[in-house]
């Protein structure tokens, strides 16, 4: 068993960060550094985080930067602590926000999402034994924790798929784009259209879902437990 997790230990540690939000949106705003809370590391209008979630996935990145022989010095310690909890900040703020847009997940949807993870297979098919383990022995999480942070993370997924399902790329606006980067050169346009074009959606949805995120940050009430995260 425990030479399967090693095996699939990069695996399982994917599946468990927090979706890597900080390269895609910009930060927030300001936050409001208080003392010490007994079993938070942060609230989010109210909500807390609590100290477990943020101890279980630092501890989880630190092993995996041990396991990779970084040298780990007192700056990527400060820097691992204060990303960790920008992320759970925002997966908090953003699962908050799928609650206003009325985003369901079923528990169907998040057993079908478990049960496609290859960590949790055995010759190509889920194993529950295999699931409880990992649970278990690598992310020491209960079921219910695990299941709960799925359900979070198809929520936000559906979420994100609603909101840049409303940018487009006309026609026009494609020609043009390629132009201005290819110095009028149209040559290789139709060979190029269909990876330009993609490239070009990202780019737009990526600035598209900027604007929303500065649009709901005024309205944050975030305050961090700065004792908490030493």
């Amino acid at each position: 068993m425990m030479n399967w997790l090693r095996k699939n230990m990069r695996y399982i540690f994917l599946i468990t960060i927090i979706g890597f939000f900080a390269g895609m949106f910009v930060g927030f705003g300001s936050y409001f550094f208080s003392g010490k809370s007994t079993n938070a590391v942060a609230t989010v209008n109210g909500t807390t985080i609590p100290l477990r979630k943020y101890s279980l996935l630092y501890n989880r990145i630190m092993e995996d930067l041990r396991d990779k022989n970084t040298d780990i010095t007192e700056e990527i310690v400060n820097k691992t602590r204060q990303e960790v909890v920008d992320d759970l900040i925002r997966e908090e703020v953003f699962y908050g926000e799928t609650k206003k847009y009325g985003i369901v997940v079923t528990n169907n949807e998040v057993a079908a999402n478990i049960a496609q993870i290859p960590a949790f297979q055995q010759q190509g098919r889920f194993d529950q034994r295999a699931y409880f383990q990992v649970l278990a022995y690598r992310l020491k999480m209960t079921p219910m924790e695990f299941e709960e942070s799925q359900k979070r993370q198809i929520a936000i997924a559906k979420m994100r798929n609603i909101i840049a399902s409303g940018v487009k790329i006309t026609e026009p606006e494609l020609q043009l784009e390629y132009m201005r980067q290819h110095a009028g050169n149209m040559k290789a346009f139709q060979k190029d259209r269909d990876k330009f074009e993609q490239e070009l959606l990202q780019e737009k949805s990526l600035a598209y879902m900027n604007d929303w995120y500065k649009s709901i940050n005024a309205s944050l009430k975030i305050k961090v437990y700065t004792e908490n995260f030493k």
